[in-house]
């Protein structure tokens, strides 16, 4: 892979420097993704109860006050709302007593600083697959739930989705941010409240990621970063029809495919791990002078910074040709136990 040199210049952003108004905050369109390794999600519900413009005007370093003021709030059910975050492990105490946020929370331009240095890495590391492609495409032809699919009908299923993301990010986890996702609740999940500006149906940041929705025995994927509508909605039965209807578009893959899948993740994983490795440095360094270096652990940003890597990739594998154009906007398929 040709080697780049990347200059960067780390922007120091401070929350209290421009604070924003509470109203033009919350104007603004929020969505709440998570990731995680089992399907994990939130047990509360942050949709309701004002916990997610809570959580937004921590970030943005509100005092209780302000909050109970803006919500009309007394004390007992700002607490109870409190308690709420803090025991799903959403938000923690600081030393001065205030809280803040654990998750991310990124708005437009907390994003854009984001992409300055995610993007210019996320090109860099497209020639890991690049240069892996023919090793990649050999072991595709060998894995029999993909055996009447063209290697270019699922090239961003299996350039971006087992390559860099759902198939990949174990072996990221254990190897170089070295730890599981945090406990929340009763669950392990790492979660954003991501601004979105981007047309209906894209995803914020036009971000690559995944959707899924347990059936029964099965488990419905969707991946991609424009979903023209929601999961498609099965029954158990249907999709048992559907896995015996020979023509049927829908890619379901076996339990045993899909651990043949995450050998097809380990040809890369290596080398990105030593590419990811050499950057140590400079993600420590982006995270120290970040605005959620007093909120968020640096496994979390981590998390979502390599997001936007990801996509950057994905989008150059796009560009160049190999992930076919008009099956890149997202891929549904179906889990099998």
């Amino acid at each position: 892979m040709k080697k780049i040199i990347i200059a960067v210049s780390v922007l120091l952003l401070t929350a209290c420097s421009s604070k924003k108004d509470i109203s033009e905050i919350l104007q603004n369109n929020f969505e709440t993704r998570t990731i995680s390794n089992n399907f994990s999600a939130p047990s509360i519900n942050l949709e309701k109860d004002h916990l997610k413009e809570m959580l937004l005007l921590l970030h943005y370093n509100y005092t209780a006050e302000k909050i109970k003021e803006h919500f009309n709030m007394s004390d007992s059910v700002y607490n109870i709302r409190i308690n709420d975050l803090f025991g799903e492990g959403l938000i923690k105490k600081t030393s001065s007593g205030d809280f803040v946020p654990t998750c991310m929370v990124i708005d437009t331009d907390e994003g854009k600083v984001i992409k300055n240095t995610a993007d210019s890495l996320g090109r860099e590391m497209s020639g890991i697959a690049i240069d892996r492609m023919e090793k990649i495409k050999e072991a595709y032809s060998k894995i029999p739930s993909f055996k009447k699919t063209p290697f270019e009908n699922v090239s961003l299923f299996i350039l971006g989705n087992v390559l860099h993301n759902y198939w990949q990010m174990k072996f990221i986890e254990e190897r170089f941010i070295k730890s599981f996702p945090p406990q929340r609740g009763s669950s392990r999940y790492y979660l954003a409240l991501l601004q979105n500006q981007n047309r209906e149906n894209s995803e914020p940041f036009a971000l690559f990621s995944n959707r899924f929705i347990k059936i029964g025995n099965y488990t419905v994927g969707q991946y991609g970063n424009g979903f023209n509508s929601s999961i498609p909605s099965y029954t158990e039965k249907e999709l048992d029809k559907l896995l015996k209807t020979k023509n049927s578009t829908l890619q379901f893959i076996s339990g045993a495919d899909q651990r043949k899948l995450e050998a097809l993740a380990l040809i890369i994983t290596q080398d990105l791990l030593n590419y990811l490795e050499r950057n140590r440095p400079l993600f420590v360094k982006l995270y120290l002078n970040s605005v959620y270096k007093d909120q968020t652990s640096f496994r979390e940003w981590f998390v979502w910074f390599y997001q936007f890597m990801m996509t950057k990739t994905t989008i150059v594998l796009i560009e160049k040709g190999f992930i076919l154009k008009q099956f890149s906007n997202n891929v549904s398929y179906v889990l099998m136990k």
